[in-house]
């Protein structure tokens, strides 16, 4: 019979284990909608399309990200109003989408955004539904949203690895009463939303995600008054586009100085790379250079870029960069769908799937970079 000090060491060691492969993640959030609209995808060389989840598993891909938005398409006012009446994105998508990623052989990261539409740097709007409460009214309607699809993805079998609260929160959200220097708001809207994600499943990691991955003073400056506040999280998310972010190496001076300084684990939640000037539709695209960095904007180009970032990620003392997460590889130029209701596609030159669907040299690499 095993002893029970020694089973409680190769429990402790497979626990290790886990922890200590590397995230290669996906945030396919707009895959329904390409595929209502008939999008198809390939790996490979193949000859038949595949399910895009079957490809991106076979290729290494082991987490898949969504983002949540509040009630996207149910009022004829902003942001609501800026989707369809599918209302992709919205509670009931991400639950399918992340049960079928978890039948796929999948773990899965939820993004909350806080918002009826897109939340990032530059825009935090307030769902329709709060815009007339006081701060302590909008976090209570925060940690009821939150436990409310938490409790969803539960009952439908899904224990998501990794939650955020907020998406790219460097200037705060739910504006105005969470932007920065709003600090006490915005802290206690991260309070409750890390709190509802614990009540509800307390072995899911939080994570809170700026979007300056290059910034270390931003960085320090928004941690710093969050601690001060008494803000509790697992996990430091980044964005990094070295066009908007700057070079891989001011990239992984932060991480390093962050990933120490306050004793966490780096996942880069978000970042792609282009891989042609071309253009794949009629929507202007909106990456159309590459920052500091001096890749090419080719599939070779791509590739490079996704070594180079790796390395950063892997250069973390302590093992502390735990993983990259390509920001929709799958976002295809299709007829039907777009980033907004009646729109086109900014991102076609950025994917991992070439215009036609099919499975670009870089979709091995961003596995094959972290090994």
């Amino acid at each position: 019979m095993m002893k029970p000090v020694l089973m409680l060491l190769l429990c402790l060691s497979a626990v290790v284990a886990a922890q200590a492969e590397p995230i290669i993640g996906a945030d396919i959030s707009h895959l329904p909608q390409l595929e209502a609209a008939g999008a198809q995808f390939y790996d490979h060389d193949a000859k038949a399309p595949e399910d895009l989840l079957v490809i991106l598993k076979r290729n290494g891909i082991n987490r898949i990200r969504l983002k949540v938005w509040n009630e996207p398409g149910k009022y004829a006012e902003f942001p609501a109003d800026q989707s369809g009446p599918e209302g992709y994105n919205n509670p009931t998508h991400v639950v399918a989408m992340a049960k079928r990623a978890q039948a796929a052989g999948l773990q899965v990261m939820i993004d909350f955004h806080y918002s009826d539409w897109w939340a990032d740097p530059g825009k935090q709007t307030m769902p329709v539904a709060w815009r007339k409460l006081d701060a302590a009214a909008v976090s209570e309607k925060l940690y009821a949203f939150t436990h409310a699809v938490m409790l969803q993805l539960k009952q439908a079998g899904v224990t998501p690895a990794e939650v955020q609260v907020g998406n790219e929160i460097s200037n705060g959200m739910l504006w105005p009463l969470g932007r920065v220097p709003e600090w006490d708001n915005l802290a206690r809207f991260i309070k409750a939303g890390a709190r509802a994600v614990k009540d509800v499943s307390p072995s899911t990691r939080v994570v809170l995600h700026l979007d300056a991955g290059g910034d270390n003073a931003r960085c320090r400056r928004w941690f710093d008054a969050m601690l001060a506040r008494g803000v509790s999280f697992d996990v430091i998310g980044l964005s990094f586009y070295p066009v908007w972010h700057g070079s891989l190496s001011a990239l992984q001076q932060n991480m390093t100085d962050l990933s120490q300084r306050y004793a966490k684990p780096v996942i880069v939640v978000e970042t792609a790379y282009p891989w042609t000037t071309e253009n794949g539709d009629g929507q202007k695209n909106i990456y159309t250079s590459t920052g500091p960095e001096t890749f090419p904007m080719t599939p070779a180009g791509q590739q490079a870029f996704l070594t180079a970032l790796w390395q950063a990620v892997t250069s973390l003392p302590d093992g502390r960069g735990q993983g990259v997460i390509y920001w929709e590889p799958d976002f295809i130029p299709q007829a039907g769908a777009g980033w907004k209701a009646g729109a086109g596609d900014e991102w076609d030159n950025v994917t991992l799937f070439d215009f036609q669907g099919r499975a670009l040299p870089g979709l091995k690499t961003l596995a094959e970079g972290a090994r």
